[in-house]
């Protein structure tokens, strides 16, 4: 549909409006392409999760607000694939609503939302909110995963204080033991989700807590290198190795004069694959062990 049949600054209407804007039968019929949701439609792609998200909040309680897994999308979280499947968009509704009724919208009742924040100039909830929402289908260490996702070392969206504040603010409801046992062991400034699996592994097996991204700097004191994992006083690093540099020429020797690097400053380096995370955790705590025994 052209611009020109479009009722100007509305990036999504719902067929009512589009009706009620004037468009003629010929132009009412080229809405189906762009249709978001059941009698939604979007100016812009239909199947972006801004559009999709407006969609919802077309048809939706003028209280109800963007929430959970696609409040989290839209801020740019990096999710796990669990969630990244998750095909809905997810809205809080007050009380007992059930508007709107779609099988492509997940509603979370609740009571209205704290002040929300804006996204791409949709309305959603409070981020640590968003995450408090996983909590009734989510294991305490999806959790983790989710929060230190959201506290990056790189474009964090949010604090590990803010998640705690969160938490003391919700009272009882479903899923807050593990959202308060996970707030404990969430740790920012991590880089990727196989690091806080493996933080994890090396905690539940009695490990003391690595420090995570531990700066490494150069004999002019600038920082050049950060450990994944580190056991600074030992001098043992846990490195994830998540291949993504296979075939980089630069980058494998960038590495390679990395690691030779940190071992001639004493560093035992560790590396761990995706492999080893999944087949062989015991062997990974071994070595860890091991390293800090000697």
């Amino acid at each position: 549909m052209s611009s020109s049949t479009w009722p100007a600054g509305q990036p999504v209407i719902t067929w009512s409006q589009a009706r009620d804007s004037g468009l003629s039968r010929r132009a009412a019929d080229r809405l189906g392409p762009q249709r978001v949701i059941r009698g939604v439609y979007a100016a812009g792609d239909p199947t972006a999760w801004a559009s999709r998200a407006g969609a919802v909040l077309a048809v939706a309680d003028r209280e109800a607000v963007i929430c959970g897994v696609t409040g989290l999308r839209l801020a740019g979280v990096d999710l796990p694939p669990r969630l990244a499947r998750d095909p809905r968009v997810w809205v809080q509704v007050p009380g007992r609503r059930t508007t709107p009724s779609h099988p492509e919208v997940r509603l979370v009742r609740s009571s209205p939302a704290r002040t929300p924040i804006a996204i791409g100039g949709l309305s959603v909830a409070p981020l640590p909110d968003c995450w408090l929402h996983l909590a009734p289908d989510a294991s305490i260490d999806e959790l983790v995963e989710w929060a230190d996702a959201m506290t990056r070392r790189q474009h964090p969206v949010t604090t590990k204080a803010a998640l705690a504040k969160a938490v003391a603010a919700s009272g009882r409801r479903r899923g807050i033991a593990a959202a308060r046992a996970a707030v404990e062991l969430c740790v920012a400034r991590t880089d990727s989700m196989p690091e806080t699996d493996l933080r994890l592994l090396l905690v539940r097996a009695g490990l003391p807590p690595p420090r995570v991204n531990l700066g490494i700097a150069d004999p002019a004191g600038r920082i050049v290198f950060h450990l994944d994992l580190a056991y600074e006083t030992a001098k043992v690093a846990i490195e994830y190795d998540g291949a993504y540099h296979v075939g980089d020429r630069a980058r494998m020797e960038y590495d390679a004069a990395r690691r030779r690097t940190l071992e001639d400053q004493g560093w035992r380096i560790i590396t761990v694959t995706w492999a080893d995370l999944t087949t062989d955790p015991h062997g990974i705590v071994a070595s860890v062990r091991a390293a800090l025994a000697r």
